[in-house]
């Protein structure tokens, strides 16, 4: 096991030879070429998938132990003592394998000259350069303490040798946090590097020293490390050392579970405790993501009646898009430090408990910490209540007559343990005026104080942009430069489930100073029916295309790049990505699956969903190009209270994933955009299905989408249409609703509707249907399935639906949706989004500010950035095959 971050190079005078290694898993013998290297003391196998690659095993780190002696073979393990990969080995040769055993057994057991040569030249020319003044920095510099050898490395030696001296060196750190006697300094250069002080008035070292070491107390102090889920894999005699498998948890929704593995060893130097940990390379022991905690090194000491605390440590949670957010999570779980010093108190009130009880109010600190961190004013202020304000603060909580004993979990300081009975007696006060000064008691409010970590508050989730979008951007953009948005989303309650409905709901009525759909761009094209394109910029920036993109076809052979590189010009864009456009053409869910809901007509809810289901469609339509989302993008908003969530799961071929949590119902979606250019027109369709369930009773609806035409991109007026089919489906009760856009008359005679010869024209029916049109729709599935068999399928037609889609739709003759006269509720942005999120995106803040050359520029950044991850990938799942 290589425990060294160094590639092994062999010496020039090595011993070689064949030896038999025995499998891991069927425990068969293998022969393997293997070199002995004295100088280094290093016993390396010879890879047999790569002759040249050496496995090299540290021999200072490993014991040997002879297995078993028989006559065809003698086996001996080489066992690591850092916990790490053992190997057993085998030799036929008795004579032979001796002198290997004892040439291995002289290397494990000699003494490193080498470095300690080089060690005793280091400190002699620091002699020379920097005269002593003090006699005993000089022991400091001198290996004068017993450590394992695992633990020996540069970064522990050094800082234990700082710690001892009392001066530590903090000229490339920066303070990130500061509170009293507790500060956390950062490295500026590796933001993974953290050295933390906190000091405690009195004698705290024995108490401290416990609660790192008892693997079942680290989460009594630290909340965010699973004690049920964190363990003692095993000791390790021979160092006095363990090894550690942590579990953590951090309060970030968005970041899983993290599993680090290291080993810990407590020594005693000139009166301070150190407690040593280093990361060893092992198999995961859950299923967990794997953190690294390269080392971590606690000094505990007692001195003029204040215990010291020190925790140097160099770590990551690993698997982050942005390392400002791993740096930040680490942070949050350093600040935690603060409470090392408590110890668990469980103490039995053998008195009553009295009838009446205080609540007393608490606070978040946590997000008053992020609201000071952002600049802005706490939103939660501190109460402190006065003899007037006493009643309207005071939850009063009604005890069981039958109750005798109640238990009362607490954490106190270590130094007020003499005060732990009058603080029992003080944490159930009795409504009355003698009492209401215990209130302001300033012990119980610590107490109180202390634990309000563990409490949660819902802080306000809508991001207001005022109408005033250049403020908007600039602090998005300041968000993003600093770092800042990494941690925006961290220590922050999220609203997953819907709360209840506005009083005042805002409604989308217009958009670019027109109609909230046509906007300034569209009219109804009267002769054959169709949204026809009248805004002339936007026709002459989607010309100005072909030229621009000649220009640089042309480049791109000159130079002899390719063309597939080439990135479409910011001037025909939108300014939103894909994913914000398909949350945002959901408007209508909140007036008409909210209705549904109401309601238990199956019939009726699927009226209410082909409602939904035509608005999105509608919403969907702009004559601008929304920017393409990166793999792994998100977008977060709400309508009306109900959270909605998209995130882009797949880049080849385009599919993002979308949830919204509604009052009493649910959408799950995942839409595949797909586009088919012609020579005179595009079709783009959004494929895939919307499942919308329903609560009391239960039913689960299906949706797909029609795909919409573009006529006229090369000559002519451009005119947008919807063609084919879109259906709704309910398995469960065998219903479909088919809907058919610019049916034949043949069509609208089966269902016995009218006929209009107009492109925008549809009808269609919902349909009791046999098994066999469900048993072949699940066949084919919502790709290849293309509708009703009219003759076969259909049971009985329930209700019909006809109408032109620009004006009006009916279902047997009464308004289902008008565009022009139905609006729906307008999206709002997340206050908190996680660093994922679209309005992120560099090149779309650009773009709000009209500075085409930069979002130009930052769009083409990003692109490259998703073509090179995108060869990793291939590369990594190449190795895999």
């Amino acid at each position: 096991m290589d425990l060294r971050s160094t590639v092994y190079l062999p010496s020039k005078q090595i011993s070689e030879g064949e030896i038999q290694v025995k499998g891991k898993t069927l425990g068969r013998w293998k022969t393997k070429k293997f070199i002995i290297d004295e100088d280094q003391r290093i016993f390396a196998l010879k890879s047999s998938q790569a002759k040249k690659k050496l496995k090299p095993f540290y021999l200072q780190y490993y014991k040997l132990e002879v297995r078993e002696k028989k006559k065809d073979k003698i086996s001996f393990d080489l066992i690591s003592k850092a916990g790490g990969k053992s190997v057993t080995l085998g030799i036929q040769n008795e004579q032979q394998a001796n002198l290997i055993i004892n040439l291995l057994q002289k290397l494990i057991s000699k003494e490193d000259s080498i470095q300690k040569q080089a060690q005793e030249e280091q400190l002699l020319k620091s002699q020379i350069e920097q005269p002593v003044e003090n006699t005993q920095n000089l022991a400091y510099e001198k290996i004068d303490y017993e450590i394992p050898s695992f633990f020996d490395t540069s970064e522990i030696r050094e800082n234990i040798s700082q710690i001892r001296r009392g001066q530590q060196r903090l000229e490339k750190f920066q303070v990130v946090q500061k509170e009293q006697a507790f500060t956390i300094y950062k490295n500026v250069d590796n933001h993974h590097q953290f050295v933390t002080f906190i000091e405690f008035m009195g004698d705290c070292c024995d108490l401290i020293v416990q609660n790192l070491s008892d693997n079942n107390k680290i989460n009594q102090w630290n909340p965010y490390v699973s004690q049920a889920e964190s363990m003692v894999v095993k000791e390790l005699a021979e160092d006095k050392s363990f090894q550690i498998c942590e579990i953590r948890q951090l309060t970030n929704l968005f970041v899983f579970k993290r599993e680090f593995q290291y080993l810990r060893h407590h020594l005693k130097i000139d009166n301070i405790d150190f407690i040593v940990q280093k990361q060893i390379d092992q198999r995961p022991k859950t299923k967990c993501y794997q953190g690294s905690l390269k080392y971590g090194l606690w000094s505990i000491q007692y001195k003029n009646n204040v215990t010291k605390v020190c925790y140097v440590t160099e770590q990551s949670v690993q698997g982050l898009s942005y390392p400002d957010e791993d740096s930040y999570l680490i942070q949050v779980f350093l600040q935690q430090i603060q409470n090392i010093n408590k110890q668990y108190i469980q103490k039995t009130i053998k008195q009553d408990p009295p009838q009446n009880s205080v609540e007393i109010p608490q606070i978040n600190k946590a997000i008053i910490q992020e609201q000071q961190l952002q600049g802005g004013e706490p939103q939660i202020q501190k109460q402190q209540p006065d003899q007037q304000q006493l009643p309207s603060q005071i939850k009063v909580v009604q005890q069981s007559e039958k109750q005798n004993q109640e238990e009362d979990d607490q954490f106190f300081d270590c130094e007020e343990e003499d005060a732990i009975d009058e603080m029992n007696d003080k944490l159930f006060i009795v409504e009355t005026v003698d009492n209401k000064q215990l209130i302001q008691d300033e012990v119980v409010k610590d107490v109180y104080e202390q634990n309000a970590r563990r409490q949660s508050i819902l802080p306000v989730q809508i991001d207001t942009q005022d109408n005033n979008e250049q403020e908007w951007v600039d602090k998005k953009m300041k968000l993003v430069l600093s770092g800042g948005y990494c941690s925006l989303s961290i220590n922050v309650k999220h609203q997953l489930l819907p709360k209840e409905k506005g009083q005042n709901r805002q409604f989308l009525t217009q958009q670019e100073g027109g109609h909230y759909i046509f906007r300034k761009d569209f009219i109804r094209e009267d002769k054959n029916g169709g949204l026809k394109v009248i805004n002339e910029e936007k026709l002459a920036a989607q010309k100005a295309v072909i030229k621009f993109l000649i220009t640089r076809i042309g480049a791109s052979l000159l130079m002899g790049k390719s063309i597939t590189g080439i990135s479409m010009p910011v001037s025909i864009f939108e300014a939103r990505s894909n994913t914000e456009r398909v949350c945002s053409s959901l408007g209508f869910a909140p007036i008409y699956l909210e209705d549904a809901a109401q309601s238990q007509d199956i019939y009726y809810r699927i009226k209410q969903c082909a409602a939904f289901q035509f608005g999105f469609i509608f919403m969907y339509i702009s004559c601008e190009k929304p920017f393409n989302p990166i793999l792994g993008e998100t977008f977060q908003g709400f309508y009306d209270n109900c959270p909605i969530y998209c995130e882009q799961i797949s880049h080849h071929p385009p599919i993002c994933a979308i949830q919204m949590y509604g009052r009493s119902y649910k959408i799950d979606g995942q839409l595949e955009l797909v586009a088919n250019f012609h020579s005179n027109s595009v079709v783009g369709r959004n494929v895939g299905t919307f499942k919308i369930t329903f609560e009391n009773p239960h039913q689960e609806i299906l949706l797909t989408f029609a795909p919409g035409s573009l006529n006229g991109t090369t000559y002519g007026d451009k005119v947008l249409n919807y063609l084919e089919k879109q259906f709704i489906i309910d398995l469960k009760n065998k219903i479909i609703l088919e809907t058919t856009f610019n049916p034949d008359k043949k069509y609208c005679q089966y269902f016995e509707v009218e006929y209009v010869n107009q492109l925008d024209y549809l009808c269609g029916a919902i349909c009791d249907v046999n098994d066999s049109a469900i048993l072949r729709y699940q066949k084919e599935g919502f790709r290849k399935y293309k509708g009703l068999d009219l003759k076969n399928d259909i049971k009985q037609v329930k209700h019909k639906i006809k109408g032109i889609w620009i004006n009006e739709l009916k279902v047997d003759n009464q308004k289902l949706i008008s565009i022009q006269n139905d609006y729906p509720v307008k999206i709002q942005l997340a206050q908190f989004p996680i660093p994922s999120d679209a309005t992120f995106r560099m090149d779309l803040l650009w773009w709000k500010l009209r500075n085409f050359d930069q979002s130009q520029q930052w769009k083409e950044k990003l692109e490259i950035l998703q073509r090179q991850d995108r060869k990793l990938r291939e590369q990594k799942s190449k190795k895999k095959k």
